[in-house]
Formats: structure tokens, sequence, C-alpha cells
């Protein structure tokens, strides 16, 4: 999940659990806090996002697959959880007296960054990146295979509740308030459309006209109650968990059946498989790709549960086998990629007189692109990895295979 949804889920989280409907502040936030709900909906915040810090590892090593070796492990992982959390409490608690801020004691700060650090986790192994949630007693990647690495259901999930607590917690301002918050998010959902339909991802009119009345029942609808509803912060912040909750469980359902689906298609085409998956695909839970790896290649089944998409499907055959496919497995940086690869494909070309090996993840295969080894899904950047060779076997480079 991306980082700035984490943050969104952490202030949530904060908000529901470990603050009240009272005011925290004075006039506004430059004023000094009454009391420790503040501190606790900003450790919450940053400690959703917390995790995310091991790509600023990234930038001090000289490994090129440190983002996929260093992301997600230690700081994903829940035996390290209560050392984080502990460390954070005790850093929020003192950066608290430093600014003179009240904060809650020990054991609440510990409470709030451990709650925080926990959903960040348990959204990433949502995904299908994987999470290496023992990490480090065991790196293996854990990857429930439910949502997309961005998904916008999941995102304003957690901020609408939150949005609306802020709109109609003065019902003075509500009135004019309300309708200009619905009609930015509207006009910022119509504006990015074609974008998002620029990447492939099939968000129709439709849909996008959906999304604008779900920002009416948040915003608009409860004016006809404005300064009558008992609809506090709290009440909102758990209205929104307990939806995010239904949603995953719904996504859940649904990855259920796909990989049911994608079962069927390798027994009715009597596959041999190795290993298959359900991945599932924006913008919702409907779309999902389904891959089967077999001896020859991997096999990718693209289709939508609730109907209205073409059935696609696409074989990617390996290479025939040669000495420089099997001088490039033996190689440490190839051996790393296929620890993080689920459904690798190994190409083979000539490149100016050199024979070159690549090995792509099919999990991240988009669009075929011009000068690819019609053998290879399309690799995207960081996600296939080349070795190029002398014709007499000596490795010239090797690397993530970066596509312009």
């Amino acid at each position: 999940m991306d980082t700035i949804t984490h943050g969104i889920a952490g202030a949530l989280i904060g908000k529901a659990f470990f603050a009240d409907d009272a005011p925290a502040a004075g006039p506004s936030w430059r004023h000094r806090p009454r009391n420790g709900d503040r501190a606790a909906i900003v450790c919450s915040a940053l400690g959703a996002v917390f995790p995310d810090i091991d790509v600023v590892a990234v930038l001090f090593t000289n490994d090129n697959l440190a983002f996929i070796t260093t992301h997600r492990g230690v700081t994903h992982s829940l035996l390290m959880l209560p050392v984080w959390a502990a460390g954070l409490a005790l850093l929020a608690g003192w950066l608290a007296r430093r600014v003179r801020w009240p904060a809650p004691p020990f054991a609440a700060l510990f409470s709030v960054f451990g709650a925080a650090l926990a959903g960040h986790i348990f959204l990433d192994l949502l995904t299908s990146w994987g999470t290496m949630a023992w990490s480090p007693y065991d790196h293996s990647r854990l990857a429930w295979d439910s949502l997309f690495v961005i998904d916008l259901t999941v995102t304003l999930t957690v901020l609408l509740p939150q949005l609306s607590a802020w709109v109609h917690g003065r019902p003075q301002r509500s009135l004019w308030l309300a309708p200009a918050v619905w009609i930015l998010l509207s006009a910022a959902a119509f504006a990015l459309a074609p974008w998002v339909r620029s990447l492939e991802v099939p968000l129709s009119t439709e849909a996008t006209a959906g999304a604008c009345v779900v920002f009416a029942v948040f915003l608009l609808v409860p004016l006809r109650h404005r300064g009558r509803s008992r609809f506090g912060r709290v009440i909102w912040c758990r209205l929104g968990v307990a939806l995010l909750a239904g949603y995953l469980s719904f996504a859940a359902g649904m990855h259920y059946v796909a990989l049911g689906r994608v079962r069927q298609f390798a027994t009715e085409g009597n596959f041999d498989y190795q290993n298959l998956a359900a991945l599932p695909l924006p913008p919702s839970p409907a779309r999902w790709a389904g891959l089967i790896a077999t001896r020859e290649g991997v096999y990718r089944v693209q289709f939508n549960l609730l109907g209205g998409e073409n059935l696609r499907i696409d074989f990617f055959r390996h290479a025939t086998a040669n000495g420089y496919l099997s001088s490039a497995r033996a190689l440490p940086g190839v051996q790393k990629f296929l620890w993080f690869a689920r459904f690798p494909v190994f190409g083979y070309l000539q490149r100016e007189g050199r024979p070159v090996v690549q090995i792509s993840d099919v999990r991240f295969v988009g669009p075929r692109r011009p000068g690819v080894a019609a053998t290879l899904p399309t690799p995207v950047s960081n996600f296939s990895y080349e070795v190029v060779f002398t014709p007499d076997g000596h490795v010239v480079s090797s690397g993530p295979l970066q596509i312009n």
C-alpha cells in the first residue's frame, strides 16, 4: 500500500481509538494543545508511515537490488513491532516534553504506535508485493494478494470519514464548507480520470460519477442534520474503520473466487503447473490477473469477475535452455532476483553480437514495447533483471533492466 494511504489510515486509527470528540487545541492547530489527543493522533499517523522509512536505506547502498531486498523488511516485521513501538514511544514522549505538548503516558503511546505499525503491516500483507513479516528470523515474503498496491477505494475509505468529521465538526461553517469540499473532490476525480485511463486502468465515467455520489453521502447528506447529529469525530472515524474492514473482507472474498477461477482454468487446460496465483488489478476487486507457471513458461489470464471485459490470455514462454541461461542462474544477483520474483520468465537474445539473458517477473507485466525479446513480457523497470555476456561466456554487466 502506498505511504500516503498508510498515513491517512494511521490518523484514522488515532482519532477512532486514542482520542475523543473534545477539542484538543485552542482556536487553531497553531496553539498549544489542551490534552494529549493531538499527540496521539500525530503519533498514530507517523507510526503508520514509519515502516516505509526502509526505502531511505536504498540511498546509502551500492546494491542495485536493494529496493526489493530491503523494502518491507525488518521495519515491517511483526517480530520487531514491539521494539519499534517502544522506541517510537520513548522518542515521542521526549519530543512532546521538548515542545511542551501534553502527551499520553508511555504505555498509551506504546499502544498507539503498536496499533499504527500493525495496521501498516496488515495492509501491506494484503498486496501482492510481498512482506517479510517474520524478519529477521525468516526472510520469506508473505503476500495475500487481495489488494493492488495502490487502491483508491482504500484511500477514500480512510479519508472521507475524517473529512466529514472535520467539515461537520462546527455546524456554523459546515453549510459552506461541505459543498466546497465536495466540489473540490468531484472536480479532482473527473480531472484525474483521463490520466488514470492513460495508464490502461479502465476507470469509466460512470465509476467517477459514482465516486462523486459517495462524496455527497459523506459531505452533503449530513447537512440535513446540521447541529442535531450525534456523530462526533470518534463515531465518524470508527465508522471509517468498520467500512475499511468491510471492504477488505469483500476484497478477500473476491480473491478467493478469483483463485478458484484460475484453478479451474488450469484444470480445464490440463496444465502441469508448478505455481499459480490470482493477483488484483486496478481499479476494483472485480479485476484479476491469473498467473499459472509451467515448465514451458507462464500463462497470464486477465478477467473481470463481474463481466464487462473480454477474457485475455497471454503465454510467456521460457527461452530454450543454453549455457548462458545456466550461467546466469548461478549468479548471486540473479539468485537474489529470483528470491523476489514469484513468476519469473527467462528470455534470451543477441544484442550487438553479445548474448543477453533477461529474467522478468510476470506479476508486473505491462504492455509490450518495441525492442523487447518476443519470448518475454515487457519488463517494468526494476522488476526485470538482465545479464550481458561476451560470446565466450564472461559477464559484461548485470542488474535490473531499465525500460525507457
